[in-house]
C-alpha cells in the first residue's frame, strides 16, 4: 500500500511539474490535470497487476501482491512487478497468467483514450524563445526545464535534427493504432500529430506503451510468458533472437535499447520453465490470439521522435 501511494504521489507531482509546467500543490488547474492523469494511469497499472494476480491465484500460483515502482522522471513510474513464488503447473496456467495483465490494463487504457479524445484540441501558440517538448501527439514543456543541461540533454541536442529558423524543438509522441481507430470512431478523424491530448487520454497513451512493451515476446515479459507457453521447447532460442532485434531496434528508437539492456542485465530475458508435456486448452489459444491483437493495436515502432514547430514572434 505504501509503494502504491508513493507511486501515485510521484506520478501526480511529475505530471504537474514536468508535463503541465505548473505547481500541482498550489495551482488548481494544474492539480486537476495532474489528479486526472495520475488517477487514470494508476487505474491502468492496478488493473494490469490485479489481472495477473487474480488469474495466477486461480491457477494455484503462490505469489506476492504487486510492488509499484515510483520514478521521479518521465511519467512518474516504472510500473509494477509481482514476485512468483512457485513455477507454473501447466502451459495454460503460464499463458493465462501472462496475458491477463495486458488484457485488463489495455481495457482500462482504451477506455481512458475513448473518454479523453473528445477533449483533444489544437496546440496553443508557442512564444519565442522557449524550447518545448511534446506530449503525446502534442507540445508540452520546455526541454531545458525538463532535462536541464546534463549529459542526456547534450546527447539529445546532438542527436536531434537541426531546427529551422523561426521554429522550436518539440518531441512528438506518436499515436498507437488503437488511438487512430478510436479517433475515427468517436470524432470522425484520428488525433493530429500536434494536437493536445487531455490528461486522461495521455494516460491512455502511456498505458498503450506499457501494454506493448509488456507484450514483446521476450523472456519474463508478459509476451515472453505467452511465447513460452505456446512453444516451450523453442522459447529460449526465440527470446535470444528477439533480444538481439530489440538491441538493434535501439537504432530506430533508443527506448528499445534501454529495455533490452535491462532485460539482459537482470537476466529477465530467460523464459520461465513450464511442463512441456501439458497441452494448451482452446480457451488459452483464444486468449493468446487476443494478446497478439492487443500487441498490434498498441505497438509503436517509434513511440517518440523529435520535430519542430514555428513559434509566435
Amino acid at each position: 500500500m505504501l509503494l502504491f501511494l508513493a507511486t501515485l504521489a510521484c506520478v501526480y507531482l511529475t505530471y504537474g511539474y514536468v508535463w503541465e509546467g505548473g505547481d500541482p500543490l498550489a495551482d488548481w488547474q494544474t492539480a486537476k490535470a495532474a489528479g486526472t492523469f495520475s488517477g487514470a494511469l494508476m487505474s491502468i497499472l492496478l488493473a494490469h497487476e490485479m489481472g495477473h494476480y487474480v488469474v495466477a491465484r486461480r491457477h494455484g500460483f503462490r505469489l506476492s501482491l504487486p510492488y509499484f515502482i515510483p520514478f521521479p522522471a518521465a511519467f512518474g513510474t516504472f510500473g509494477a512487478v509481482i514476485r512468483l513464488r512457485t513455477l507454473p503447473r501447466s502451459r495454460t496456467a503460464l499463458l493465462e497468467m501472462g496475458a491477463a495483465g495486458p488484457i485488463a490494463g489495455a481495457v482500462v487504457a482504451f477506455a481512458a483514450i475513448a473518454i479523453g479524445l473528445p477533449q483533444t484540441g489544437p496546440p496553443p501558440e508557442i512564444p519565442a524563445p522557449e524550447v518545448f517538448v511534446g506530449e503525446p501527439s502534442a507540445w508540452a514543456l520546455a526541454m531545458e526545464g525538463v532535462l536541464g543541461s546534463g549529459p542526456i540533454a547534450s546527447f539529445l541536442e546532438w542527436a536531434s535534427p537541426p531546427v529551422p529558423d523561426g521554429h522550436v524543438a518539440v518531441l512528438i509522441f506518436n499515436n498507437p493504432p488503437v488511438m487512430d481507430l478510436l479517433g475515427w470512431l468517436i470524432m470522425g478523424e484520428a488525433p493530429g500529430r500536434y494536437d493536445t491530448l487531455s490528461p486522461i487520454a495521455m494516460a491512455g497513451w502511456v498505458g498503450c506503451l506499457l501494454t506493448a512493451i509488456n507484450l514483446v515476446p521476450i523472456g519474463q515479459l508478459d509476451g515472453g510468458h505467452i511465447l513460452g507457453a505456446v512453444i516451450p521447447d523453442q522459447a529460449r532460442r526465440a527470446s535470444k533472437v528477439l533480444l538481439g532485434l530489440a538491441l538493434a531496434g535501439g537504432l530506430v528508437w533508443s527506448g528499445w535499447l534501454v529495455w533490452a539492456a535491462l532485460l539482459l542485465i537482470t537476466g529477465a530475458w530467460r523464459n520461465l520453465g513450464v511442463p512441456g508435456e501439458t497441452r494448451l486448452t482452446p480457451r488459452a489459444m483464444v486468449i493468446a490470439a487476443i494478446a497478439v491483437a492487443l500487441f498490434l493495436l498498441t505497438f509503436m515502432p517509434v513511440p517518440v521522435e523529435p520535430d519542430s514547430l514555428p513559434f509566435t514572434p
